[in-house]
């Protein structure tokens, strides 16, 4: 699967079609019902929503809705939405919690996870999976910021990796720092594709430190779920949010 469909099918699951208007009474009692966090999620339905109904191992969305709620409404407004996870053939990604105050991706995404692997295992292929790693530069370059800091306040390990990067690869060091801060490096007018390639290695065992710190809340729920971290996608999201966030990576799984 090339990094460009990775890309448009990241940027395409973000274009969310919003319409306020047509929620009426539905959205009245959601907002009422969400008071009772448990409760909503235990009687909350989910769907499977094929791209193309002749093709069920195509692109396809899985939304989880407050219980009653019509299907075809909700396909419409997605602020009805509790939760949403997106898959085509046997990848897995882009999973959302709407209602940020329900909960984590790995409490409130689950149904739409189990029923995502259901649906790809049946395809004859081990399912995969995709997590965006928000908060990746920010956390890169908040340790560049508090340099001499042996420990990150986070409980990770990216700190100290930088000021061994540092010591020992300076040239490395220069561009993940450029990357995370989007400021070009010395004697370069954009943050580009050299920078990318020179700080590749490094931000890849950053990413995965990241990862394996509990740090990224797309990726605790693949982890907590069966999913094997086996590698980090260099430059698979090159939309804009996404190299702001995470120097366009993605963690990759396979369960």
């Amino acid at each position: 699967m090339t990094v460009q469909f990775l890309t448009r099918a990241l940027v395409a699951s973000r274009k969310l079609h919003v319409s306020s208007r047509k929620i009426g009474s539905l959205k009245r009692f959601f907002f009422a019902s969400s008071t009772d966090h448990s409760t909503l999620l235990s009687n909350a339905t989910a769907h499977r929503i094929l791209q193309n109904e002749s093709n069920p191992n195509g692109p396809r969305k899985y939304i989880l809705v407050p219980d009653g709620t019509p299907l075809d409404l909700a396909k419409k407004v997605d602020k009805l939405h509790l939760a949403r996870l997106s898959a085509d053939g046997s990848l897995i990604f882009h999973a959302k919690v709407v209602q940020r105050s329900l909960g984590s991706h790995a409490y409130v995404c689950k149904p739409l996870l189990d029923m995502a692997l259901t649906d790809a295992s049946s395809k004859g292929e081990a399912p995969q999976a995709l997590a965006s790693l928000e908060g990746l530069c920010k956390a890169i370059s908040g340790a560049i910021q508090n340099e001499g800091q042996d420990v990150d306040k986070n409980g990770s390990n990216i700190s100290s990796m930088l000021a061994v990067l540092k010591a020992n690869d300076s040239g490395s060091y220069e561009a993940i720092k450029s990357i995370a801060t989007g400021i070009p490096r010395e004697g370069h007018s954009v943050v580009g594709q050299g920078t990318y390639r020179d700080g590749e290695q490094g931000w890849k065992e950053l990413a995965k430190e990241y990862v394996s710190s509990g740090l990224s809340i797309e990726a605790q729920l693949y982890l907590t779920n069966g999913g094997k971290l086996i590698g980090i996608e260099h430059l698979a999201d090159t939309s804009r949010e996404g190299l702001m966030d995470a120097g366009g990576s993605l963690a990759k799984f396979q369960f």
